[in-house]
């Protein structure tokens, strides 16, 4: 009887109380989003360790070698060449002291005056006056004055044809400095007398000198042709045509490398901002070498300053305007300002040159030969109106 209760009592089931229905309605809470109206970026992918990436730290060093590509590497690489290579030509003028890029050696110098003088040749021909021309042995004797009282070489003697001075460019050579233009060390030097009234010029260039009879007007004696030789042989001592050579190469590989980079390359910037002030400077330079080496000689320095205000007078009476801006010369006027103040420091290197003399006849000679009674101070009116 008692069993049958008791399995009576395991088999029951009381029923469990109802839940209340608002808690059978109450949903489930969720985390709450945030939304951006800010456009989305595009996706970066972000290398482990580096800046806002997982380990991420300090930003990477633009200078640390090991973060530059390929393009940057090269950059740096030819910079560095670049540079290297333009400190080491870095060089100053003997007689200024004047720090310049120069690039141009010697040989190739050679070949530059090989081929100036067949140009000369060839441009002047019939134009030169023969070397047993009065004006050709006046002007002859200052130039080997100045030549030797700076040591700078001599001129080729008279009479001496081009072919027996120099049968072939293979004389000019590193290995005979005899035959090197005097730029570069050599010693021989060519003279050229043009009958041209008409140019008012001279020039010198890789051991070959240019003298226009047009000049001699504002020349007037020795002193005044001393003053004028001695700055265009001044040119040529102080190296100026390879210093310009040399400076171009530098604007070319400059206009190469903006070419590339997408800027253009104005020449007339370059020529208002390098080529023109540059020219100015070497023109000074040359005033003050060659009034140096007209001293040396022996030449009164006082006639220095005074062609270079002939030379301003004549400017004035031909009309011309002067900015010194936009030309490759200063003003005359300047010059000869300049070179009035230098001239105790000429006077000073005239006093220590064992070779002056008396050179009072010379002028006179000189002036008796060419001028023919014309009055030098009316040049302007007489000749060239």
């Amino acid at each position: 009887m008692l069993s049958s209760f008791a399995r009576l009592a395991r088999c029951a089931r009381l029923p469990t109380p109802p839940r209340p229905l608002a808690q059978l309605a109450r949903p489930r809470s969720l985390p709450a989003r945030t939304y951006s109206s800010a456009p989305r970026g595009p996706q970066r992918y972000v290398r482990f360790g580096e800046s806002g990436g997982p380990g991420g730290g300090a930003p990477r060093n633009p200078w640390d070698v090991r973060n530059w590509d390929r393009t940057a590497t090269v950059i740096a690489g030819v910079g560095s060449f670049v540079l290297v290579y333009y400190l080491s030509h870095l060089e100053q003028v003997p007689e200024t002291g004047r720090w310049r890029f120069m690039d141009i050696s010697p040989k190739y110098e050679a070949m530059l005056a090989e081929t100036a003088h067949e140009q000369l040749m060839k441009e002047f021909k019939g134009k030169v006056l023969p070397p047993n021309h009065p004006l050709s042995r006046h002007i002859r004797r200052v130039v080997e004055r100045i030549l030797e009282a700076n040591g700078l070489g001599t001129l080729q003697a008279p009479g001496v044809t081009d072919s027996q001075v120099r049968p072939s460019a293979e004389v000019w050579s590193a290995v005979d400095p005899d035959r090197m233009p005097p730029e570069s060390g050599g010693k021989q030097w060519h003279l050229f007398v043009v009958n041209d009234d008409k140019m008012v010029n001279a020039m010198a260039s890789f051991g070959n000198i240019v003298v226009f009879t047009g000049i001699l007007p504002v020349a007037k004696d020795e002193n005044g042709l001393a003053g004028i030789l001695g700055h265009e042989i001044g040119h040529a001592v102080a190296r100026h045509a390879s210093e310009s050579y040399s400076g171009m190469k530098v604007f070319l590989f400059l206009a190469a490398v903006l070419e590339v980079v997408g800027i253009p390359f104005s020449s007339i910037v370059t020529q208002l901002l390098y080529d023109l002030p540059n020219s100015r400077t070497m023109e000074y330079e040359a005033d003050k070498i060659g009034l140096r080496l007209a001293a040396r000689a022996c030449f009164d320095p006082e006639g220095v300053p005074q062609a270079f205000s002939r030379l301003a007078q004549l400017e004035r009476a031909m009309g011309g305007m002067h900015i010194d801006f936009l030309t490759t010369h200063p003003a005359s006027d300047k010059r000869s300002k300049v070179l009035r103040e230098m001239l105790p420091e000429a006077y000073a290197a005239q006093a220590a040159s064992p070779m002056c003399g008396q050179t009072a006849d010379h002028m006179a000679q000189f002036r008796d030969t060419w001028m023919g009674g014309l009055d030098p101070d009316r040049m302007s009116e007489a000749r060239w109106t």
